[in-house]
């Protein structure tokens, strides 16, 4: 399987964490624990499925997942895939579309239903493109364009979104509301309208999200939840499995193969 990261142009490092890409000929099943950031999913090659949690799989198409707080698994039975990602900071979304991101969370919807007759062209695009470098190129172009519509306000509490989801660090949303000047019931409707989640729940994601891909060799799950940030053994497993699925202990096995800080792969 060939995996890859391409980092996006400068002018768009405060909107789009990274684009990725993934390609192989085996079928395969990426468990997806909750993440705080939305993505654009182009499946150009391949048929997947989809499914939430312990529902029934639905077929996967190219479309636009919200930043999500549970987990869910995409599945691959035949023999040859591609798939390109987007992955943007929360409050893209509204600054480059004026689309508040607590509408889009836990949720998927079709690039045309979100974005319109531009969002389906993108999505054409991206189809016809003859290889992922290109890919970037388009939708770095389609989100350059839309730098013109950028909301300029509350630009301190965007920083701090962005800073969260790339180091987590422990806050309490008490001190974040004093840093932007803002009343606690302020501060958390602006925070929902930009991350798509109320401080608190986005704060204990990023959180979950800052355990995986690390290397705990040796230590214990008191330990490793002590370390990032838990008070407590049961607290960290009660979290751990209700935003991945499966226990911290299952997870932590040297067998189990990471995707990524995204959840998990499993080979068919």
């Amino acid at each position: 399987m060939n995996y890859g990261i391409i980092p996006p142009p400068p002018h768009l490092t405060g909107y789009v964490r990274f684009y990725w890409f993934v390609e192989g000929n085996l079928p395969y099943v990426h468990h997806a624990f909750a993440y705080p950031c939305p993505e654009f999913i182009f499946c150009y090659k391949g048929h997947f499925k989809y499914g939430i949690e312990h529902r029934k799989e639905t077929i996967l198409t190219s479309g636009i997942f919200g930043q999500t707080k549970t987990f869910s698994r995409v599945t691959l039975n035949n023999d040859y895939f591609g798939i390109f990602g987007v992955y943007l900071y929360p409050q893209a979304f509204l600054q480059l579309f004026h689309l508040p991101a607590n509408e889009l969370s836990n949720h998927y919807a079709t690039m045309s239903a979100v974005l319109g007759k531009d969002g389906e062209m993108l999505e054409d695009k991206m189809m016809l493109a003859s290889n992922n470098l290109q890919r970037a190129k388009l939708v770095s172009d389609f989100l350059k364009a839309r730098l013109k519509n950028v909301k300029t306000e509350h630009t301190a509490i965007s920083s701090a979104i962005a800073a969260v989801v790339d180091s987590y660090h422990t806050s309490s949303v008490q001190a974040l509301a004093d840093t932007n000047f803002l009343s606690l019931r302020q501060f958390e409707r602006r925070f929902k309208e930009l991350s798509g989640f109320s401080p608190k729940s986005f704060l204990r994601i990023t959180r979950f999200n800052s355990v995986l891909n690390k290397d705990f060799q040796h230590q214990s799950l008191t330990e490793i939840g002590m370390e990032c940030g838990y008070y407590d053994q049961s607290h960290f497993i009660h979290d751990f499995q209700k935003f991945s699925g499966i226990s911290p202990k299952e997870y932590f096995k040297k067998e189990m193969l990471a995707a990524a800080g995204r959840g998990t792969v499993e080979f068919r």
